[in-house]
């Protein structure tokens, strides 16, 4: 019998193009012409999967309700609760198997913990710094598991933090697509140059700072124009209290596109001549940036997380963050400098079609599954 890879995505996570985040586009790109099957709390078809290689699991969602409830206890207290949860899936698993989690110490730590009696393998994949918050106990169970992160950035602030281990460390990045992003071929041409944002309107991504660049850059009658694509969440435009001090922060030169997902943001950004990615957190790999650079765009970012690894090949900018002034010195030198914008643009699509191709990213997965299995 052939092995399966079962994909964990985690309970706030849908396995859709338009209502899912970063861990569902990564799956759905990197397992597209693969066997592995996606193990989810819900599902629609807008990523093209055929229903046997995607599972909603019963019961799935509870483990938020169990984590909230629990996650002050002992580890022995939580494993038969996590246990209960994913008896489903226990019970699918056969020898050779592997089970691939994304982002969650816990639920990796429960199949660690059974691993061995049922003869599976496991795989955690971290995506953002969650695994600092793990306890004592789910560390320990997870001390021999491969561990993948989206970034050497999050490999070492995750090694710095929770100490030496057993199990081997793997950096896969996340990336793009190119049959939806690329270059228009004819950004900048006789028109107001575009800057554009897009990912979530949530503060520690630093539209705020964005805007005040903006303002800035209108009061010094820059002719150059900001849209923000984007809301809250994913899927709809939900609006929050930050959502609403950004709007009444707005400057004349910025506007508001709301939330848009897959080729309808390839469309926007092709419109536009300089991507911004101005986060004030260690933002661990973004994908927002690298479907900028499949689109040949120019980056101007902040010099935090893993974003100096997306750009160490050139095609951008870092500034320091939560610094306006800063950021709008950088986005007047590449609005009044046509030329420059055009050759950095041209080494972020380079950058991107050697680096961050999900061809690329798939054939580093695969790398850390064989060399997770030796």
């Amino acid at each position: 019998m052939v092995a399966t890879v079962y994909h964990l995505l985690d309970e706030k996570e849908p396995f859709s193009e338009r209502d899912g985040g970063a861990i569902s586009r990564w799956a759905a790109n990197v397992l597209r012409d693969g066997q592995e099957v996606i193990v989810c709390t819900a599902t629609d078809p807008s990523w093209g999967f055929p229903k046997a290689r995607v599972i909603c699991l019963p019961g799935y969602k509870l483990s938020g309700y169990v984590h909230a409830g629990t996650y002050r206890s002992s580890w022995p207290l939580q494993l038969p609760l996590y246990t209960r949860v994913f008896a489903a899936l226990l019970a699918r698993l056969q020898p050779g198997d592997i089970v691939y989690v994304h982002n969650r110490p816990a639920y990796a730590a429960v199949f660690a913990t059974h691993a061995s009696r049922l003869g599976f393998g496991v795989v955690l994949h971290m995506h953002n710094s969650l695994l600092l918050a793990a306890s004592r106990g789910q560390l320990k169970a997870l001390q021999t598991v491969p561990m993948v992160f989206c970034s050497r950035f999050l490999q070492a602030e995750a090694e710095a933090g929770i100490g030496p281990r057993v199990g081997r460390s793997f950096t896969v990045y996340n990336g793009a697509d190119d049959t939806v992003f690329y270059p228009d071929g004819g950004q900048g041409a006789a028109r107001c140059a575009t800057i554009i944002y897009t990912g979530r309107l949530v503060a520690y991504k630093g539209v705020h700072i964005l805007l005040q660049a903006m303002a800035l850059l209108h009061r010094e009658r820059v002719g150059v124009r900001c849209r923000i694509v984007g809301t809250a969440g994913f899927g709809r435009n939900r609006r929050t209290r930050y959502t609403r001090s950004l709007e009444r922060m707005k400057p004349p030169n910025c506007e508001f596109v709301g939330y848009c997902s897959g080729r309808t943001v390839a469309d926007v950004l092709r419109e536009a001549d300089i991507f911004c990615c101005p986060s004030i957190w260690n933002d661990p790999f973004p994908l927002a940036p690298l479907e900028a650079m499949a689109t040949g765009l120019p980056i101007v970012a902040s010099r935090v997380g893993g974003i100096p690894e997306a750009l160490a090949s050139g095609g951008g900018n870092l500034v320091s963050p939560n610094d306006p002034e800063t950021l709008a010195a950088a986005l007047r030198h590449l609005v009044e400098n046509p030329t420059v914008r055009g050759e950095m643009g041209a080494a972020a699509y380079k950058s991107f079609k050697t680096r961050f191709n999900w061809t690329i990213i798939r054939q580093q997965y695969e790398d850390v599954l064989v060399k997770s299995a030796t």
